[in-house]
């Protein structure tokens, strides 16, 4: 029994979450063992009207913070808030799709599994919301939900051991950076010696970014991934990441003026297609690439 109690812990910002924690809390009652739901605003100034009602559902412990903490921070908080001995981990712009999502993690926690247990992304019934969503919607369908592609540990939907994830360090400086918090503890499961598991279980991401808005997250993500790499904890980063790894073969072959160059006259054109119905995934590489070049001149 004691194996099967399990803490759902959900960071949001901004965005009315009240359905995905109805639709986790009617599936984690039927399921009959002891349960929480622990649902953190991180700063939010929206929705929180609406998301205030998931205070009447049993085992619900909804908390409003005034001030931003950043996912680097909200990964360090939540943890420490859980009862349990298993936490099941999302992002609050999720939908619930399957019945049996909960049992699927269940059956690892009642076997008193050890490891990380990734569930996975699938994209919405309907295709492409609209056209401002483009880039994102196109990433996801052909890089992150795409079978057989090099899967990273995400902290978008899992399942971890409470002493695992508690045993996972983020420094000061980091809390309030963006991106790359998934990457970094990636690297500390691996130096835990703590398997990842993908499995079959996923989450819709109903929360997309704007063509404008993800241009805009992955030059802050190469920030952060470039002073998380020069901070040298992190030797393991370039195995972790692609990018990270080409940049630092361009640099290291002498090749970075002349990339530079060419991402900037060129760099119109390149946004022109990545703010267009079909973005070139290949263009959005180099677009990340010629950023991350331009930033660390």
């Amino acid at each position: 029994m004691r194996y099967a109690m399990i803490s759902v812990l959900i960071p949001n910002y901004n965005y009315d979450c009240l359905q995905l924690v109805r639709d986790l809390h009617a599936q984690l009652t039927c399921c009959g063992y002891p349960f929480e739901i622990i649902v953190a605003e991180d700063g939010s100034t929206e929705c929180l009207e609406n998301n205030r009602r998931m205070q009447t559902l049993a085992h619900v412990n909804y908390q409003e913070r005034k001030e931003n903490m950043g996912r680097f921070g909200m990964r360090k908080l939540l943890p420490s808030l859980a009862r349990y001995p298993y936490l099941v981990c999302m992002d609050s712009d999720t939908q619930v799709v399957r019945q049996d999502y909960i049992r699927k993690y269940l059956d690892f926690a009642l076997r008193g599994e050890k490891c990380v247990v990734v569930g996975g992304k699938t994209e919405a019934d309907g295709g492409l919301p609209a056209p401002c969503y483009s880039l994102r919607f196109t990433y996801e369908r052909k890089r992150e939900n795409r079978p057989g592609h090099k899967k990273g540990f995400s902290t978008f939907n899992y399942m971890a051991p409470a002493e695992v994830l508690k045993n996972i360090s983020f420094e000061e400086g980091q809390m309030l950076a963006y991106g790359h918090e998934d990457t970094v503890m990636g690297v500390q499961f691996k130096r835990l010696g703590v398997p990842v598991v993908y499995i079959d279980n996923p989450l819709v991401h109903i929360g997309l970014d704007t063509n404008e808005r993800m241009m805009e997250k992955s030059v802050a993500a190469n920030v952060s991934l470039l002073r998380l790499y020069n901070s040298g904890r992190y030797p393991e980063l370039p195995g972790e990441s692609r990018l990270l790894a080409c940049y630092l073969k361009v640099n290291r072959f002498g090749l970075a003026p002349l990339l530079r160059f060419v991402y900037r006259i060129s760099e119109k054109a390149v946004l022109k297609n990545l703010d267009s119905l079909h973005p070139s995934m290949r263009l959005f590489d180099f677009y990340r690439l010629g950023k991350m070049l331009s930033l660390n001149r």
